[in-house]
């Protein structure tokens, strides 16, 4: 019985979307905050470093090359999944959309591809993001292990994960389902 009022003292309030867009409006989440909105709770980012910025800048015009006008490259800016979470990956490979998500954030429906660049990241991109995306629904997710110089690639999303992890090293060539023939040394 004693436990039961300790208890109560631990509760936490999880956030929405909705609370989220509201802190920043009002400036409890100043615009130079590096934070992202993770089932209900809001998560610190790490500063970027240079190996971190100069491969989303790499990803991002191999896969502009790539893609042409087929696709819109987001970089790092948020994608809305569910009510409750809205991170914000390296880079995402979304539907064309003809205001180019400017009357809305994409969500989950929208997202083709997602990219998270790991370095210290890596356990948090693993073991939270990319089950997140696969609850959402997104057909693929890569995580871009720059210590361990390999390209993870996550497909066949559930609620309970991807089914189906494939790790590519330089080497290799990528078979996604998104890209297919890229040299993976040349990405990395």
């Amino acid at each position: 019985m004693g436990a039961e009022p300790e208890k109560q003292l631990l509760k936490k309030y999880r956030l929405t979307v909705e609370d989220y867009h509201r802190m920043g409006e009002t400036g409890i989440l100043s615009e130079d905050k590096r934070v992202e909105l993770l089932h209900g709770e809001i998560i610190e980012m790490r500063p970027i470093n240079s190996p971190h910025a100069g491969m989303v800048k790499k990803l991002n015009r191999l896969l502009s090359k790539l893609f042409g006008e087929q696709y819109i490259i987001s970089v790092q800016d948020p994608i809305e999944l569910g009510p409750d979470s809205e991170p914000e990956p390296d880079i995402a490979v979304l539907k064309m959309r003809a205001d180019l998500y400017s009357d809305a954030h994409p969500r989950a429906e929208d997202v083709l591809l997602v990219i998270e660049v790991a370095g210290s990241s890596l356990q948090k991109d693993r073991q939270v993001k990319m089950p997140l995306y696969a609850e959402a629904g997104i057909p693929e997710a890569w995580v871009i292990d720059l210590e361990g110089k390999a390209i993870e690639v996550y497909s066949s999303p559930s609620p309970a994960g991807y089914s189906r992890i494939d790790i590519y090293r330089p080497g290799d060539a990528l078979q996604t389902g998104m890209v297919k023939g890229i040299e993976v040394g040349t990405v990395l």
